[in-house]
């Protein structure tokens, strides 16, 4: 599960708690700040589908502002939940990270008052997944067909707030999955009818697993269309970094930087805040 899934759905059934409350112990940070000169500390998330991706950008963002990118190995290994993420994400940003790359930076997405997002230098949407040649969007599906969902995906939220508020006779009924090659396999043998996921996991199964080669991305609708904005985390007190972080941001996709590493890793969507 990436972790941008988890963060941005906690924060968005949280509120505001998390600029409120810390469980990490006072002792473990540090009260001084990093003279770092002309190099950078930007970290990742180690569960990322996108991690060689966000790479290639912050040390795009590093080439933009003269600045030598230190590579950080960030943490992983949360539940679904993304419970203790934050914890250890403002431990990383006030003892190390001077970024964090690859979080979700949602619009009205609250984040705690340590951290400060950036501009998102990526939009890349959710996608519908099928093996049946016959359908081309969502509402070709059969009502009596299971639809498989990325458990706690922002994706998922969607489909289940969407759900709702139809009629019962025209849903689909939702079956969610924390192992996305276990979906895919359902997809495969006919359990299901389609699966929803981020577009670049459905981009990592099909990389690694040959069989998924048939399965083919079809239209949303009537589902709404929905997607991860792509960003990064600066501390809050380094209001002049996450400026000049925006800046090249800007820049990278202007001169088409971003759009062109989506198209190497075979991502869909947009450069920058789409």
């Amino acid at each position: 599960m990436l972790r941008i899934f988890a963060l941005s759905l906690a924060l968005l059934l949280s509120g505001q708690a998390f600029a409120q409350t810390s469980s990490v112990p006072g002792e473990l940070l540090k009260n001084t700040r990093r003279q770092n000169g002309d190099q950078i500390n930007v970290c990742f998330d180690t569960s990322s589908v996108i991690s060689a991706f966000d790479h290639e950008v912050a040390q795009a963002i590093g080439d933009a502002l003269f600045l030598k990118v230190n590579p950080v190995e960030g943490f992983g290994g949360f539940p679904v939940n993304g419970d203790g993420f934050m914890d250890e994400l403002m431990l990383a940003m006030n003892n190390t990270c001077d970024i964090f790359m690859g979080v979700s930076v949602q619009t009205n997405s609250p984040f705690p008052e340590w951290a400060s997002v950036t501009r998102p230098y990526a939009t890349i949407p959710f996608v519908l997944a099928v093996e049946d040649a016959s359908w081309n969007s969502w509402a070709d599906i059969p009502r009596d067909r299971k639809i498989g969902t990325a458990l706690q995906s922002v994706g998922e939220l969607v489909y289940i707030t969407w759900s709702l508020q139809q009629p019962e006779a025209e849903r689909w009924k939702r079956l969610p999955y924390a192992d996305n090659k276990l979906m895919a396999k359902r997809v495969l043998d006919g359990t299901l009818g389609g699966m929803l996921l981020w577009q670049p996991a459905l981009r990592k199964l099909q990389s690694e697993q040959p069989e998924t080669a048939a399965l083919r991305v079809i239209e949303l609708a009537p589902v709404p269309a929905t997607a991860i904005k792509v960003g990064a985390v600066v501390s809050s007190r380094d209001t002049f970094l996450r400026t000049q972080v925006d800046q090249a941001i800007d820049a990278l996709v202007a001169d088409g930087t971003i759009a062109a590493l989506l198209e190497k890793y075979g991502y869909t969507g947009e450069a920058g805040d789409q």
